[in-house]
């Protein structure tokens, strides 16, 4: 290859050696270079969508904790667990849908709604169960032809 190189005349030599020059950074450009500045951009639009992921958990994560009271867990009912249901029952506005109320001994409590209003139900139960720690034993939940209305029936048990 050299005797070739050293027969040709020194105008077709450096043009020889401009062509395998760029030949060279051609390929260290398509080999090499190209890749690796892919790469290296799509770990970066990565890095960035893991930040704002990092970023929105630990926005919402403060949110969920500031919902959460510390003192509501301090408010567990002392007290009978009928006289608590009975309470907040009344205080949620469900009373007027209430059918049923019974005891089932001093730490569970059956109860019989008709024609109530789910979502009321729904938070009424979420209280329950977040500021007195009462755990929902059973639960059947019968959808009526009315939007938003439903029976249920439901055993309570304390915490």
């Amino acid at each position: 290859m050299k005797a070739w190189y050293n027969a040709k005349e020194p105008q077709e030599q450096r043009i020889i050696l401009i062509l395998g020059v760029i030949i060279g950074l051609s390929l260290v450009y398509l080999l090499i270079w190209s890749p690796l500045s892919e790469a290296f951009l799509q770990k970066n639009s990565q890095v960035k969508a893991k930040q704002q992921l990092l970023s929105w958990m630990e926005k919402t994560g403060k949110q969920i904790i500031s919902l959460k009271p510390q003192s509501r867990l301090q408010q567990r009912s002392t007290g009978p667990i009928l006289s608590t249901v009975d309470r907040t029952i009344k205080t949620a506005g469900l009373g007027q849908t209430l059918k049923r109320l019974e005891p089932q001994g001093n730490q569970r409590v059956q109860i019989w709604f008709e024609k109530t209003a789910f979502d009321t139900l729904i938070i009424w139960l979420g209280k329950l169960t977040t500021e007195y720690a009462y755990q929902i034993q059973t639960i059947n939940i019968e959808r009526l032809d009315q939007p938003g209305l439903v029976n249920a029936r439901l055993v309570l048990k304390k915490g």
